[in-house]
C-alpha cells in the first residue's frame, strides 16, 4: 500500500511498490511537477499500484528522458526522402530542439507548445513553417508514445478548437492556366532566356502534368514515340543534384498528343548529343548518390563559362536550378516584373517591338518614373544607344500572378476534367492511387487513352490559332515555325468571344503588350 512522508515544509513524498516487489519513491508526479499536498501525494501513489494490478503501468522514470536525448535516438531510425529528411532537420534544429531540447518528454503540455507554435508565428516565419514544425513535434512524440516514454502526445491539435482556417476542407485556390496562357507563358520564358529550351520545356510541363523534378530528370531513354516514361525525378539538395525514383514511388508512363510527340522529336534532332557535366561528389547522408555527369537529359540549364584545357571559353551544361529558374524567367513572365530584392522594388519587364515582333526583345530593367519628379534614362552598360523617346518601348503587364511550376499540374487536371476524361486515367496521368471499388472494377482502355490525346490536340490547336489573333509572328523560332500555317492562311486563327474577354480582361491587355 502506498503511503507518504513529508520532505520540508510543504513538500510530500510518496512510496509504492513496483511491478518486482521492489519499493520506489519520488516527490513528483509525471509531468515532473511537486506534489501540492499530501493527498495528492498518496493518490498519485495508489493510482500507480492500480495500473500495475491491472497490467497497463508505465514506469514515470522513463518520460524524464530529454527531447534532445530522444531525438538523438529517434532520428536514425527515420527511412525518409531526400527533401522530407531536409524539412524535417530544419524544423528541429531551427524551432524544436532550441525552445524543448533540454526539457522532459513528460513535463511538455499542450498548452506550451500551442503558445510555441504562435510564437513561431510572431518571429516573422510563415505560418506554414510554424504548422511544419509542430507537425515534426507531432511525429517526434508520437513514436514516443509508442515506445511507452510517455502516456500521451501534448503536441496533437484538439478537434474543433481555434480559429477556423477553412471551411468544408477547402483552402485558398490555386492559380491554374488555360491552354493559351500556357502558350503565352512558353513564349514569353523563350524571350527571357533568349534561346528556345524553355518553350519546349513548358509546354512539356503543363501538356504532361509531370512535377518539376520529373521534368528535369527525364533523359532521352525514356522518351518513346507518343509516350514518355516517368522512372525518375531530379532533386536539388545543397548544390548538387540526386537522381531518386518519383515522389510516393509513381512509376507511371504518360501519352503524349500528336503535336507534342512532334515538338519532342524535333528537341531532340536540335541537341541529339546533349549531356549534363555534372562533377559528382559524395552521397547524401541518407546513402543517395550525387548526379555523375554524362546522362542525357532532356532539359538543362545554361551554367557559367568556364575555360577548358584547350583554353577555348565554354558554356558549361548544368541541370535547370529551381531558384535561379523562378528568378531570372518564370517570374517575370507570370508577373510582368523581375522580383526585388534588398528591400528594392521589383523593375518591369521592357521588351522593344520595333523591329522583333510580340512579344518584342527584352530590354535592360529600368528604374520607375517617381512622381513629381523628371525622369532621367539610365545610362551605362546595356543601356547605350537606346532613347526612350524614339524606341518602341512596352512595359509587360502580369499574365497570371501566382502562377507556379505545381500550378500546372492543376491546369492539366482541370483541363481533363472540363474534357470529362475517366478518373482512373486522370490519377495515373497524375502520378496518384486510385482508391475505392469503382478504381478497383475500372479498366484504363486504349480508347480512354485516344480520348485524352484527341482532347490535349484540340485544346493545343486552339491555343495556337488564339495565339494567331494577337500576331502571327513570333520571335521565339518554334512558335515562329508553328505560326506559318496561320499567316499563309491554311489555317484560321480564332478571336475569343467577347464573354471570355470580359471574364479575364486584364489577361487580354496583357497578351496584346499594350
Amino acid at each position: 500500500m502506498a503511503f507518504t512522508e513529508r520532505r520540508g515544509k510543504n513538500s510530500w513524498r510518496v512510496h509504492y511498490k513496483r511491478p518486482d516487489g521492489t519499493w520506489d519513491k519520488t516527490s513528483k508526479d509525471e509531468y515532473d511537477r511537486p506534489f501540492a499536498s499530501e493527498q495528492a501525494a498518496k493518490d498519485w501513489g495508489i493510482a500507480q499500484e492500480v495500473d500495475i494490478k491491472r497490467g497497463v503501468w508505465r514506469d514515470p522514470e522513463l518520460g524524464k528522458l530529454t527531447l534532445q536525448d530522444w531525438v538523438d535516438q529517434w532520428w536514425p531510425a527515420q527511412d525518409l526522402a531526400l527533401k522530407t529528411r531536409r524539412n524535417y532537420a530544419y524544423s528541429i534544429k531551427k524551432h524544436i530542439l532550441p525552445f524543448f531540447g533540454g526539457r522532459t518528454l513528460s513535463s511538455l503540455t499542450p498548452i506550451e507548445i500551442a503558445q510555441w507554435e504562435r510564437s513561431i508565428v510572431a518571429a516573422g516565419y510563415a505560418v506554414n513553417v510554424a504548422n511544419g514544425a509542430r507537425a515534426r513535434l507531432i511525429s517526434i512524440l508520437g513514436d514516443a508514445v509508442a515506445e511507452g516514454l510517455i502516456a500521451s502526445n501534448p503536441a496533437l491539435r484538439p478537434r474543433k478548437r481555434g480559429r477556423k482556417t477553412k471551411v468544408a476542407g477547402r483552402s485558398r485556390e490555386k492559380v491554374w492556366a488555360t491552354p493559351r496562357q500556357v502558350l503565352l507563358l512558353a513564349e514569353r520564358e523563350a524571350v527571357l532566356s533568349d534561346r528556345d529550351d524553355e518553350f519546349y520545356a513548358v509546354v512539356t510541363l503543363a501538356y504532361t502534368a509531370m512535377r518539376w523534378g520529373e521534368l528535369t530528370g527525364l533523359d532521352r531513354d525514356h522518351v518513346r514515340l507518343g509516350s514518355i516514361r516517368v522512372d525518375w525525378q531530379l532533386v536539388e539538395d545543397r548544390g548538387r543534384f540526386y537522381r531518386l525514383p518519383p515522389k510516393d514511388a509513381s512509376h507511371r508512363t504518360l501519352d503524349v498528343p500528336p503535336f507534342l510527340a512532334a515538338l519532342i522529336s524535333e528537341w531532340v534532332q536540335l541537341h541529339p548529343d546533349q549531356k549534363c557535366e555534372c562533377a559528382g561528389g559524395p552521397p547524401a547522408d541518407g546513402g543517395e548518390k550525387p548526379c555523375q555527369g554524362g546522362m542525357p537529359y532532356m532539359w538543362l540549364g545554361q551554367g557559367a563559362p568556364r575555360r577548358g584545357e584547350d583554353g577555348k571559353i565554354a558554356i558549361e551544361r548544368g541541370h535547370i536550378r529551381a531558384s535561379n529558374h523562378d528568378r531570372r524567367l518564370w517570374s517575370p513572365a507570370v508577373d510582368g516584373r523581375y522580383a526585388g530584392s534588398r528591400g528594392r522594388p521589383g523593375r518591369r519587364v521592357l521588351v522593344d517591338v520595333r523591329e522583333t515582333p510580340w512579344p518584342g526583345r527584352v530590354l535592360p530593367p529600368w528604374p520607375a518614373a517617381e512622381r513629381g519628379k523628371t525622369f532621367v534614362p539610365p545610362r551605362g552598360r546595356g543601356f547605350w544607344g537606346y532613347d526612350i523617346q524614339r524606341q518602341h518601348v512596352y512595359s509587360w503587364l502580369p499574365l497570371l500572378p501566382g502562377l507556379t511550376p505545381h500550378g500546372l499540374r492543376h491546369s492539366h487536371q482541370t483541363w481533363m476534367a472540363e474534357d470529362r476524361i475517366d478518373e482512373k486515367l486522370r490519377d495515373e496521368r497524375m502520378g496518384h492511387a486510385s482508391e475505392g471499388m469503382r478504381a478497383h472494377y475500372t479498366h484504363i482502355s486504349e480508347g480512354m487513352r485516344q480520348q485524352l490525346k484527341d482532347a490535349l490536340q484540340a485544346r493545343w490547336e486552339r491555343s495556337l490559332a488564339e495565339r494567331a489573333a494577337i500576331s502571327l509572328h513570333s520571335p521565339v523560332p518554334a512558335l515562329e515555325r508553328l505560326l506559318k500555317p496561320y499567316r499563309d492562311g491554311t489555317k484560321k486563327v480564332h478571336i475569343p468571344s467577347v464573354s471570355q474577354m470580359i471574364k479575364s480582361p486584364l489577361r487580354m491587355i496583357s497578351e496584346k503588350g499594350l
